[in-house]
């Protein structure tokens, strides 16, 4: 696909009616791939704009707050005036409304799109070809972070035989990141789900010293889901399949093919691993993940043959 038109531009997006960026709650929809690729990019180029004027509401409050106290110093010259009194109401009123200011920006976007935009974008512009014409992607998306209530599985007690070692407890959340469905034109029928599996562990223990210190990591991967429904009457099942890597039913009209890759990172490239960091699927690339997504409808493909 050309990546002409795909691609909106900051100037673009200033003068487009587009969708709004802050759905905090995921959102569902059906639309072409290039809708979608823009769709992306505007809800990552609203926030960007967004935070660029927090950042300036934010300089604003200190030169406002900085300027006062000069301004409280420099009357304190000529005629008795409480600075440190001042000085001390001035940074605490700042330090409020930089809170105040931060609190609407987080309450009003989301930071999901980035993930979305680099890698369905890739993974939707390869696939584009393979679909019907006009032919839309169904997708719902959840942006919200994982390490919420809602989405603890379970918890467990973690012990270690470590040197200072006081307590343990693991915490295992589990969400959709996305699930989404198409038509590929000859008749198959895509489903997907992206899911991020999240261990979060809590360890204190004491130093040498004596001190207690508290320390949290986490280790985290993402079953990417692939199941097709491939059309008897346009293909004959293989005889001889490899079963290990796949999962394979039927029923009266269509074959269900259903592959898994899970995207580990500390499996896949330990050195890239990092413990404290609660996301991880970044380590791997927009192309490298469109690449596999790619090699599991090949790996459903490889169990049939198309009628002669």
């Amino acid at each position: 696909m050309s990546q002409q038109g795909s691609v909106l531009t900051q100037e673009q997006f200033q003068g487009a009616p587009i969708e709004r960026a802050h759905l905090h709650r995921g959102f569902s929809s059906k639309k072409t791939p290039l809708k979608w690729i823009r769709f992306f990019r505007a809800c990552v180029l609203q926030r960007e704009s967004a935070n660029t004027k927090k950042k300036k509401e934010i300089k604003k409050v200190w030169l406002i707050t900085v300027g006062a106290i000069i301004l409280s110093h420099l009357i304190d010259y000529v005629a008795y005036f409480p600075t440190t009194l001042f000085f001390i109401a001035a940074i605490i009123t700042a330090i409020i409304l930089n809170v105040r200011i931060k609190k609407k920006f987080k309450k009003n976007y989301t930071e999901g799109f980035d993930f979305f935009s680099d890698y369905f974008s890739a993974f939707f512009t390869l696939i584009e070809e393979d679909l019907q014409p006009q032919s839309r992607i169904t997708l719902e998306a959840n942006v919200k972070d994982t390490i919420e209530k809602s989405n603890l599985q379970k918890e467990e007690e973690y012990t270690s035989e470590n040197r200072g070692f006081l307590s343990g407890k693991d915490f295992y959340y589990e969400k959709i990141i996305s699930k989404g469905s198409c038509f590929l034109s000859d008749g198959c029928t895509l489903n997907f789900s992206f899911s991020e599996r999240l261990r979060s562990r809590i360890v204190k223990k004491r130093s040498a010293s004596g001190k207690r210190k508290t320390k949290q990591k986490y280790k985290s991967i993402y079953p990417f889901i692939l199941k097709m429904k491939i059309p008897k009457d346009k293909y004959v099942l293989n005889t001889a399949i490899d079963k290990s890597t796949l999962e394979l039913a039927e029923d009266a009209e269509f074959y269900i093919i259903k592959t898994t890759r899970k995207f580990d990172i500390k499996n896949e490239h330990p050195e890239k691993y990092e413990p404290y960091s609660s996301s991880s699927i970044s380590m791997f690339s927009s192309d490298y993940f469109a690449l596999e997504l790619i090699n599991l409808i090949n790996v459903s493909y490889g169990c049939v043959t198309p009628r002669a």
